[in-house]
């Protein structure tokens, strides 16, 4: 069983695919407001965006839902 101390440093550290995730929605956005333009290639950006944002929560509520289930208090 980990220790209060590895749990907490696990809550509070991103994965490398979190990390790519949210670097890539940073650059989708930067590229989409430079762009400053509504087309069908817009839409579908905020789309891919919209996608990856949800699966993101989704997992960043799962991590937390499991160590609430660790019987370790969250802050």
């Amino acid at each position: 069983m980990k220790t209060p101390d590895e749990i907490k440093e696990s809550k509070s550290k991103f994965n490398t695919s979190e990390i790519s995730d949210l670097s890539w929605l940073s650059a989708e956005l930067e590229t989409f407001i430079k762009d400053d333009e509504v087309s069908v290639q817009g839409l579908q950006t905020l789309e891919n965006m919209t996608n990856t944002l949800n699966n993101f929560k989704r997992t960043y509520t799962q991590r937390i839902i499991r160590l609430l289930k660790s019987a370790h208090i969250v802050d």
